[in-house]
């Protein structure tokens, strides 16, 4: 059985023209190279050298220690001031560290060696935004390089610079070069009202906003929250309950919408400050944009550092914090994502998602008992919240402590009160638990409910038709659920797993091997799917493959108890009765 949810690293067009970039060098050469251990630095090398140093800011900056690579850098550069290699790797520490004041400072180094630099020139025009200085932007802007990445950033620092100033009509046309841009449209799309809003332009502003969430089934939160702002202070809050309760109705849990709700019950007479209230704010904005844009693509590197510089122009800009975090994540970097959620100010719309973040990470960081303790902490301050429970479940799951998942799942269900689409997750998650736990007929039962809540859910069909077949129960039925998910995911080597050992168990092994080959080549690091194609092999009178592929399986790290079979087909081969 595959329980296998895994985060998925999603591309953007963006990607490219970033990976043609400038920034390119200053990383590479901050990261790049041999690991050493802290020992083998001591022992070789004196660390009050610039040598020294700098091996080991270069061993922090590939550990994922931003803070011990700045600093290493920076003693470095007092030892030699004038190398290039240092300045430029300090830089990239510095900002990578939050530290965006301290790396300004080495701008006008780094941009005598090369002037056409993206992340030098953009961090300069953020510390002048920051400083009012906005004809210092302007002629940033005009004086550098415009194609590459600079054609896609250019128009808009030009735009909030001059908005800065009240220029608007240079502003509006500035950030208007980026509406047919391939790779900054949808940016483009998101910040048109705020810039107009900015502009003191309601009529055009709501109308920008209408354009980018109407039509649209689920629009983007920080769009969404933006107009329901702006409805707000135009003395429209009927309006914006609406809007809100529509969003809410497909993105029922969504922390910032339901935040917006509590601001309407509580503040019916106080001003509603807008998403975005003046030019600095909207640089920090395009940054975050731009950074979730990339969000965990190739051009992750350079999300991490939109967001550090999005945070030094708007400290208070807790989604940039979130995103921080999730990136932090995604890189098992759990210390310093536990370290971005911490600073997450308790009033956020973020909070209570920042805390289960929080005890998330610190279970990944082996401190598995102070994270559960966390969460039923959390679960007992909110009683009618399943959220602490779902993630305590899910901790639990992750650490294949089934009854105690099940047993956390079915205490967050019974504070949902009534059963939506969006539920079938919490099922299909106690489903599981209930199935690795040998408790078979509840697990079965979850998957059927799962299915009459969400009826063309890939995961469930093919966790359920799966199943079946290892029983031998409901064989058609189950194929013809697996023959779906395949269609709905085509490319989940899991799920084309269990189509193959479908046909398998129905004996037309020929079609198997097609399925379990395609399968190996999707996930080729499985044991479980290596094992059923050998199976397949052997059925069809390739026995040298077949025994190839149970001798790869047994080098995947298997199961013991797949370990065991795996020897026996090894030495006897498979039983031909065990065919019909």
């Amino acid at each position: 059985m595959h329980d296998r949810a895994s985060r998925r690293h999603v591309s953007h067009p963006l990607r490219a023209l970033l990976l043609a970039a400038s920034l390119l060098p200053l990383v590479a050469c901050s990261t790049s190279g041999s690991m050493m251990s802290g020992a083998s630095l001591r022992s070789n090398y004196r660390l009050d050298s610039p040598y020294g140093n700098f091996l080991a800011a270069r061993h922090a900056r590939q550990m994922n220690d931003n803070t011990a690579a700045a600093n290493y850098y920076i003693r470095a550069l007092r030892e030699d001031p004038e190398s290039a290699l240092l300045t430029q790797g300090a830089f990239i520490a510095l900002i990578a560290d939050g530290r965006v004041g301290e790396a300004v400072v080495l701008v006008p180094g780094l941009r005598q060696l090369n002037a056409s630099e993206y992340l030098p020139r953009m961090t300069q025009a953020s510390a002048q935004m920051l400083a009012r200085d906005y004809d210092a932007v302007l002629r940033l802007v005009a004086e550098g390089p415009s194609g590459g990445i600079h054609a896609a950033f250019n128009p808009l620092l030009a735009a909030f610079a001059h908005a800065g100033k009240g220029e608007a009509d240079l502003a509006t046309a500035s950030l208007q070069k980026l509406e047919r841009h391939p790779l900054m449209s949808g940016v483009y799309l998101h910040l048109r009202p705020i810039l107009l809003e900015i502009l003191n332009q309601p009529g055009p502003a709501e109308a920008a906003y209408r354009e980018v969430i109407e039509g649209r089934e689920r629009a983007g939160t920080r769009q969404v929250d933006g107009y329901a702002r702006f409805l707000e202070r135009h003395g429209r809050p009927a309006e914006a309950r609406r809007l809100l309760d529509e969003q809410l109705a497909v993105n029922p849990d969504n922390p910032v919408l339901l935040a917006g709700l509590r601001r309407l019950d509580t503040r019916r007479n106080l001003p509603t400050e807008p998403l975005v209230g003046n030019a600095v704010e909207g640089l920090a904005e395009a940054l975050f944009a731009s950074a979730t844009a990339l969000g965990r693509s190739d051009g992750g590197d350079l999300a991490e550092l939109h967001l550090q510089l999005a945070l030094f122009l708007r400290p208070d800009l807790d989604d940039a914090r979130m995103l921080l975090g999730d990136i932090y994540e995604s890189r098992e970097r759990y210390d310093q994502a536990l370290a971005m959620y911490a600073r997450v100010s308790t009033g956020s719309a973020y909070a209570e998602s920042a805390q289960l973040r929080q005890a998330w990470c610190i279970n990944e960081l082996g401190r598995h008992d102070e994270a559960v303790r966390i969460l039923r902490r959390m679960a007992s301050a909110v009683p009618d919240s399943p959220r602490a429970l779902l993630t305590l479940a899910d901790l639990y799951r992750q650490m294949e402590k089934w009854p105690d998942a099940a047993r956390e799942y079915t205490n967050a269900l019974a504070r949902i009160p009534r059963l939506e689409q969006r539920h079938w997750t919490i099922l299909f998650g106690r489903g599981v638990s209930y199935e690795r736990s040998r408790q078979w007929d509840k697990a079965e039962a979850d998957m059927v409910k799962a299915l009459e809540l969400q009826p063309e859910q890939p995961l469930v069909l093919n966790y359920l038709g799966y199943s079946w077949i290892d029983m031998h129960r409901n064989i058609d039925q189950a194929t013809r659920m697996i023959e779906r998910a395949v269609q709905l995911r085509p490319n989940d080597g899991a799920i084309v797993d269990s189509l193959g050992w479908a046909l398998y168990r129905l004996g037309r092994y020929d079609e198997a091997v097609i399925q379990l080959e395609r399968a190996v080549e999707l996930k080729g690091g499985d044991p479980v799917i290596t094992d059923h194609l050998g199976d397949a092999y052997w059925r069809v009178g390739r026995q040298e493959e077949a025994k190839f592929q149970w001798r790869r399986a047994l080098g995947l790290k298997p199961e013991q108890d797949l370990v065991l079979k795996v020897q026996r087909k090894l030495d006897n081969g498979l039983d031909p009765v065990a065919a019909k």
